[in-house]
């Protein structure tokens, strides 16, 4: 089961008015990678979920700049000393693959951050904000867009802090 969204997407002034708190803002305010992040402090780990083509909604295709139906959607958990910490999924059209990045078409447990991190290819576009339910928990979550050489990509991420 994946983390849903229960409210609608924000930006950033939005956040302070619905009940974040300092430790989740610093997570959803983080500008670097939230991979390096993670292993800062902790013992990092990737877990792949799923990796493969699937229809996108509307709102998602609008979000990242889209039209085609389809697109390849990336999910992973991220842990910090067998904790999950976040959950992520990434949205990457095959035109943003071929075309934007060659590093973005073998991932595999790779972490998408080293390479966003890395690469001057990368620009992120905007960040929006909005809370999840996971697991009878409420979380809060950020999704990025980024053009990779002006292709599309977004990367949604859902941080499982108390």
């Amino acid at each position: 089961m994946h983390p849903k969204r229960i409210s609608k997407w924000v930006l950033k002034p939005f956040v302070y008015f619905m009940g974040s708190n300092n430790i989740q803002r610093a997570w959803l305010f983080e500008p670097n990678s939230i991979t390096e992040r993670i292993k800062r402090n902790h013992s990092f780990e990737l877990e792949l979920v799923s990796e493969q083509i699937e229809e996108l909604d509307h709102l998602d295709k609008r979000i990242v700049g889209i039209a085609k139906n389809e697109s390849m959607v990336r999910r992973v958990k991220l842990f910090g000393d067998k904790k999950e910490l976040v959950f992520g999924e990434s949205i990457i059209p095959q035109e943003t693959k071929e075309h934007g990045f060659a590093g973005l078409k073998n991932l595999g447990s790779k972490p998408l951050g080293d390479l966003i991190f890395t690469s001057k290819k990368f620009k992120r576009m905007r960040v929006l904000f909005a809370k999840f339910e996971f697991n009878n928990k409420k979380y809060w979550g950020r999704i990025t867009v980024f053009r990779v050489n002006s292709y599309p990509m977004s990367i949604k991420e859902i941080f499982i802090i108390d």
